[in-house]
């Protein structure tokens, strides 16, 4: 290969090393721009993440006071409904005493029939008001959810699994019930039933036979 010719091939490649580190300079220029858009992005996201958290400790803040509204104002209704609960008893008890010291000092039974029938008129308003009521169980098929069974008696097929006394009275309080009913319920004598219907068809044997 002659000098020239070789001269020739390193000016071409000296020229495409040129052509390439020129490419790279505008690589390098490239990255640098997107390096300075993802660092202002980056910049938004950080001011937008420390305002959404600034936004979140307010909100805590403000919920943590609600709730503590709440709070106080649910024990000051809790109060104010006992009071105005003794407010309604209050009568009661002022009838009650006229009753005792009426049966201290009267032989009349009649007026202190009267005397209780008033104040159990007056217990009724007040249960009424608070939405308490008596559970209706007697005569009804048994419930565990209103009833408790404190004895049974003897049933038939009619009355079987039936309510037929109740020993203490059940309340429900809307539509929730706070005390459920002692009641006794009827059972049905199995054995002598079982004994009848074998009766009933040793007899019907028999007529088959004659």
């Amino acid at each position: 290969m002659t000098a020239k010719k070789e001269k020739d091939n390193n000016m071409e490649k000296i020229s495409e090393l040129k052509d390439k580190i020129e490419d790279l300079k505008e690589d390098i220029k490239e990255c640098h721009k997107l390096n300075d858009s993802y660092e202002k992005e980056l910049e938004l996201y950080k001011k937008k993440a420390d305002e959404y958290y600034d936004q979140l400790l307010r909100l805590k803040a403000e919920f943590e006071n609600y709730r503590k509204r709440i709070e106080k104002e649910k024990q000051e209704l809790i109060e104010w409904t006992k009071y105005d609960f003794i407010l309604s008893l209050l009568p009661l008890v002022e009838m009650m005493k006229m009753a005792k010291s009426h049966i201290e000092t009267q032989s009349d039974i009649e007026n202190v029939k009267i005397g209780l029938s008033m104040i159990f008129n007056e217990f009724e308003k007040v249960f009424k008001n608070v939405g308490l009521s008596e559970i209706d169980v007697m005569g009804k098929v048994y419930d565990p959810m209103t009833c408790e069974i404190i004895g049974t008696v003897e049933g038939d097929d009619e009355n079987d699994g039936k309510v037929v006394e109740i020993i203490q009275p059940g309340y429900i309080m809307n539509n929730r019930v706070i005390k459920p009913a002692k009641v006794r319920i009827a059972k049905k004598n199995k054995s002598s039933n079982d004994n009848l219907n074998i009766e009933e068809e040793n007899k019907s044997n028999n007529e088959k036979k004659d």
